[in-house]
């Protein structure tokens, strides 16, 4: 004779009970939030566009340079995930202004400089 009751097929294995992690009432408490960094490429590259407008003949270094950085910082956000691409597509629009607006101020200048007596 045996003093164990026959289990029932139905209910399965015995559940396992886990102790609560926290008192009840209490809950985890949320990891620190970190945001992603701005890329420094994607600001250097929009603060040399800026200035290539902005400071009159330093243009002709700073546009292509803004245009590097700027090609630069996307690939990289995009790689990345990091943020700053709007800050990089500036950087990128207004070095390309930059260059073309000095290409021009030159192409003025060597045109009035052979037609002038």
């Amino acid at each position: 004779m045996s003093t164990q009751q026959p289990q029932d097929p139905r209910n399965g294995p015995p559940q396992q009970q886990y102790p609560p992690q926290y008192p009840p009432g209490q809950f985890a408490p949320y990891p620190p939030y970190q945001p992603q960094p701005t890329s420094g490429k994607a600001v250097a590259s929009m603060v040399t566009g800026i200035a290539s407008l902005v400071i009159p003949f330093i243009g002709i270094v700073t546009g292509p340079l803004a245009i590097v950085l700027g090609t630069r910082a996307r690939s990289e956000i995009q790689r990345t995930g990091q943020k700053g691409d709007g800050l990089a597509i500036a950087g990128l629009v207004t070095g390309i202004i930059g260059c073309v607006g000095y290409a021009i101020f030159l192409v003025l200048l060597i045109i009035g400089a052979t037609t002038g007596s």
